[in-house]
């Protein structure tokens, strides 16, 4: 792999409602890269992002998966997150190791509490957003109405980039508003440029000088030199538009929507492109906020500056050992060196290092300022800051949503006790929002998540992983008699 740097590195969570699409998209944009030679289908358990036996299994995704792909002259980091409300804290985690959210609604289903709740966590944490409506080859998908309604809830800063044609009630083609040119797609996928049609909604209800209109105010309202250009009635250039999209993105002023059909292929080349001139890169994004002592200090995205890395994310594997998933924040990290762990004051041996392409791993001996990567059998943990010895500081992970459900945990075979207490150590290792305690008052052992999902898909993991079987009951409530009267 060619070494990337800090101003061509792009990191992209997926995020978004159950079933909008995350997964599908992310395998077609690997698929239009040339990173994947098949083109794999959810319904298949076929992906590459969800490999996981449970994820084949359900059909969804269960964890946050790291993809990273070269494309053009940009490395792209795409982290594709679950959209199930059971797993926010995989979600968070890819959201926190991103720098930009790629928040995906269906164009069927339209906007849903999963699209609040990616969206609300990306600004929370300063992210810049991007929304790109899928399934739009749906015979019940109605992409203008989505935009209408993402406008609505979201509101002005939503801004379309990619709208379709639609004639007859099918999707004829895609308009690129910033370099207003149009284009159709075959059943392979590929592009061919054809003629900007006078309409692009049968029922006039959306007009293509409205749409291009409302990109160019968008970008007038970001910077006062735009605005004055605008006011005295200029055109903008392609390049202001880029530049001005770019900027707004980065400053959280402007949230561009795209449109795909990862089914087809057809915009996922668009939606590549947008990353390569839209998207901010990793050195372009506000410098971490770390902690030394009672100082605090801006880590910026810089190579040649101490290192400073978060572990975003750990994998509990019985063959493998911990895999922990780190983003380097500033300085690099190589293999088989020696750095700090903030939360211990201990050294931690770093030994190979691995950029992820779904499960597949290819060996690296450097990452840089802005790249997310892989080291095995560490012992941090998730949220754990790695420094070197120069310069130790403490960049806080955001809070984990806390477990709010919990069963009782009895093993199906006797003897199995040890084996399911040191499988469960290795899952809350893995998962910051599963706690596993024993009951005072009960003498039971509880397991707390965040859902009754949550909690099978860790007694399976605990299954496949470990071979440690367990039943979930009920806890048992402890109550309690005390005098009150003589």
């Amino acid at each position: 792999m060619n070494q990337f740097h800090a101003s061509n590195i792009k990191n992209i969570a997926l995020a978004g409602h159950h079933s909008s699409g995350k997964t599908s998209l992310a395998e077609a944009l690997l698929h239009v890269a040339g990173a994947s030679d098949r083109f794999g289908k959810v319904a298949d358990g076929t992906t590459v992002c969800d490999f996981d036996p449970e994820e084949a299994k359900r059909q969804g995704s269960l964890s946050t998966a790291l993809a990273g792909f070269a494309y053009e002259d940009n490395w792209i980091n795409l982290l594709d997150t679950p959209g199930i409300l059971d797993f926010a804290g995989e979600q968070l985690s890819g959201i926190t190791a991103s720098d930009t959210v790629l928040i995906t609604v269906s164009a069927k289903s339209g906007v849903r509490v999963g699209t609040k709740k990616a969206y609300t966590a990306a600004q929370k944490l300063g992210k810049s957003t991007m929304f790109a409506i899928t399934k739009i080859d749906d015979k019940d998908a109605n992409f203008y109405n989505v935009l209408t309604e993402l406008k609505t809830v979201f509101g002005p800063t939503v801004c379309p980039v990619v709208v379709p044609i639609i004639k007859a009630g099918e999707i004829s083609g895609f308009i690129n508003l910033i370099e207003m040119k149009a284009y159709t797609y075959d059943s392979k996928g590929k592009a061919e440029e054809i003629e900007i049609p006078e309409e692009v909604t049968p029922d006039h209800e959306y007009r293509l000088d409205g749409l291009k209109a409302a990109v160019v105010e968008a970008v007038a309202e970001t910077d006062e030199n735009l605005m004055e250009k605008f006011f005295e009635g200029e055109e903008f250039t392609q390049k202001e538009l880029i530049d001005g999209i770019h900027a707004a993105m980065n400053k959280g002023l402007l949230t561009p929507v795209v449109c795909n059909s990862a089914l087809s292929l057809a915009g996922i080349d668009m939606l590549l492109k947008e990353f390569g001139l839209l998207v901010p890169s990793a050195d372009e994004v506000q410098p971490a906020t770390a902690t030394a002592g009672d100082d605090i200090k801006e880590i910026a995205c810089d190579a040649s500056a101490p290192l400073t890395a978060l572990v975003c994310k750990t994998v509990a594997d019985p063959f493998v050992g911990k895999m922990s998933y780190i983003k380097v924040l500033s300085g690099k990290l190589s293999a088989d060196a020696g750095v700090i762990n903030a939360r211990t004051g201990a050294e931690e041996k770093i030994g190979k290092l691995y950029t992820l392409l779904g499960k597949k791993q290819t060996e690296i001996k450097t990452a840089e300022a802005g790249d997310i990567v892989a080291a095995v059998k560490i012992t941090a943990l998730t949220g754990d800051t790695l420094c070197a010895p120069e310069q130790v500081v403490t960049v806080e992970m955001p809070e984990f949503p806390h477990p709010c459900y919990s069963m009782a945990v009895r093993a199906k075979n006797q003897g199995d006790e040890s084996k399911i207490s040191a499988g469960m150590q290795r899952l809350v290792e893995e998962d910051p929002t599963l706690t596993y305690t024993q009951d005072a008052g009960t003498k039971e052992q509880i397991l707390s998540g965040l859902g009754e999902q949550h909690l099978e898909i860790a007694v399976a993991k605990l299954s496949s992983k470990f071979g440690a079987e367990v039943k979930l009951s009920e806890p048992q409530i402890a109550y309690r008699e005390t005098i009150r009267k003589k």
